[in-house]
């Protein structure tokens, strides 16, 4: 770490120091009652954020720190709630706080690595993630982090050996293993041997579809149903009376489909504030939606009121996390599933969908762990059918929508960035600005799985990667009527 972090680092962990407090009357509890303590306020903090209630466990997080003492866990779980709520330094504040606390502890310098790698500050995010395997060789999520900060150019880089070693050592149904599957395919693929790279993708992927559901069918029912309940002449009745005037961006399509690549250049033009993924539109329908077998019919019930009323708390809720007079970009993906009742509840929000190529966008998912729960990533058909259903709902969207939904697709945005940023800006009223073209310098909280990505000057590398796999994917792109050119 620099000198100039350094000083910084110290400075964010003096403060952070004064904020938690020392919880001196801690001190004199039973350690049995304040363990038990401590887990009652843990578990009602892992049920604030469950619910999307991130200040509401920050606040119960900070107090139990008062009253019971610093406690790696009640820390660990302080840095995630404020870290969901889009607040990056108070997050750091907390993390160097925590780590100066309790120096031991692998877990909260990894949780630090983290916090530093989405703020783009990777020379320190490595330091963090090197010290969290120093601290515990045995640590999967530590390597992994490691692992993905660096580039391998050798085979017998040190890291990739204590990774396969440690991979030996784990249990065969270990969930460590998967992380460090896919942290060594990503080695071995920066090696080219893609043999290997592929083997271990493959088993990563298939110790984690083990360990979530995902209902394939059920999402092509729910794509029949919003498509039946939501025709045109439910969609273009005109905006709910009462509905917000707010015009917020959103961001849909597929996970590593360009997504966060569109966000970036959007939250590098002065109009524009990019907020990343936030749930709370499901989460404001899901209070109007009752049974959720009977989810989209009941949605489209909803009176004017109710409708509106979905607007005006989303949009209020868009505003308090963006803090500031620009327009929200939110990219959370599968909003796209609500883009007709949307339409109505917030007339004037602009939808851009992130598309691209088939084979392209079904490999990037594959060969990502994503830290964030998308079950249907794990298998290449599953991809190839939430891929399906997303795009025939879409079109959906744009023949009953026409002019509300602008298309970026990724390899024409990689190939001529400002003019097809040129186009989105127009879709959205504003003006080209030349800090677009500079969007991997943007200093901002990016926390998708792309978030190396887009602190790197534009490439294109990413166009037909999987045709280096090729000998792989043949089966899937032979069901789905893809050539080698495609």
């Amino acid at each position: 770490m620099s000198k100039r972090n350094k000083t910084k680092a110290q400075s964010k962990k003096k403060s952070g120091s004064q904020r938690t407090g020392s919880g001196s009357k801690a001190q004199a509890m039973d350690p049995a009652v304040r363990e038990r303590a401590v887990e009652a306020a843990l578990k009602t903090s892992y049920e604030s954020m469950q619910r999307g209630d991130f200040a509401k466990a920050e606040e119960g997080l900070r107090k139990a720190i008062q009253k019971f003492g610093r406690h790696p866990r009640l820390f660990a779980n302080l840095i995630a709630a404020i870290e969901h709520q889009g607040r990056p330094e108070d997050a750091e504040r907390a993390a160097c706080a925590a780590v100066e606390t309790f120096p031991e502890d692998a877990n909260l310098h990894n949780m630090l690595g983290a916090v530093l790698k989405f703020q783009g500050r990777f020379d320190d995010a490595r330091d963090a993630f090197r010290k969290a395997v120093e601290l515990n060789a045995d640590y999967p999520s530590a390597w992994r982090n490691l692992a993905g900060l660096k580039e391998f150019s050798s085979p017998d880089d040190p890291d990739l050996a204590t990774m396969r070693e440690l991979l030996r050592k784990l249990g065969p149904k270990h969930e460590g293993r998967a992380p460090l599957y896919f942290s060594i395919g990503r080695a071995y693929d920066q090696l080219g041997e893609v043999d290997l790279a592929w083997e271990h993708y493959e088993k990563g992927n298939r110790n984690c579809r083990s360990r979530t559901r995902f209902n394939v069918d059920g999402l092509r029912t729910t794509v029949d149903e919003i498509i039946e309940c939501f025709p045109a002449d439910w969609v273009n009745r005109g905006p709910a009376a009462g509905a917000s005037r707010a015009a917020p961006v959103l961001v849909v399509g597929m996970p590593r489909s360009g997504s966060t690549l569109i966000d970036q250049v959007l939250s590098s033009h002065s109009a524009f504030h990019g907020i990343g993924e936030f749930p709370e539109l499901p989460r404001a329908l899901a209070t109007h939606s009752g049974d959720p077998k009977h989810r989209t019919r009941t949605l489209a019930s909803l009176s004017d009121s109710d409708i509106s009323s979905i607007g005006r708390v989303y949009a209020k809720l868009l505003s308090r996390r963006s803090g500031g007079p620009q327009r929200v970009v939110d990219k959370y993906l599968t909003n796209y599933l609500h883009l007709g009742l949307l339409h109505r509840a917030l007339p004037g929000a602009r939808i851009v969908h992130a598309t691209r190529g088939t084979l392209d966008n079904i490999f990037a998912c594959f060969k990502v762990m994503f830290t964030t729960n998308i079950p249907f990533t794990y298998d290449l058909d599953e991809i190839a059918e939430v891929l399906e259903q997303s795009y025939r709902l879409m079109d959906h969207w744009k023949s009953i929508m026409p002019g509300a939904i602008h298309e970026v697709k990724y390899e024409d945005f990689v190939g001529d960035l400002e003019g097809e940023s040129r186009k989105l800006l127009g879709f959205l009223g504003c003006e080209w600005e030349p800090g677009c073209a500079e969007f991997h310098t943007t200093k901002r909280q990016v926390n998708s799985a792309s978030a190396t990505q887009v602190r790197q000057p534009l490439y294109q590398s990413s166009v037909g990667a999987w045709k280096r796999y090729e000998k792989h994917l043949a089966p899937l792109a032979a069901r789905l009527g893809e050539s080698p050119q495609a």
